[in-house]
């Protein structure tokens, strides 16, 4: 939870070993259904289902839309 103790993306990167655009990446897929985001943490969702290619191809606004989607994977 380091973005609500008001980290910054670099800060938060330094401290996960990660880049700076990872973590500005990551942080956009928050909006993801949480059921999608458990998959995702968990390692339950899909094989094609990476957070690569969901910050390269996008995902849509609306859970129901986003879960369609994912499961046609």
């Amino acid at each position: 939870m380091m973005i609500i103790d008001g980290k910054t993306f670099t800060e938060i990167a330094e401290a996960e070993g990660a880049s700076n655009r990872r973590i500005q990446d990551a942080v956009d897929l928050a909006p993801l259904a949480p059921n999608i985001l458990d998959a995702i943490a968990t390692g339950q969702q899909p094989d094609r289902l990476t957070t690569d290619i969901l910050i390269k191809t996008g995902f849509p606004a609306l859970w129901s839309e986003q879960r369609a989607r994912f499961a046609a994977l």
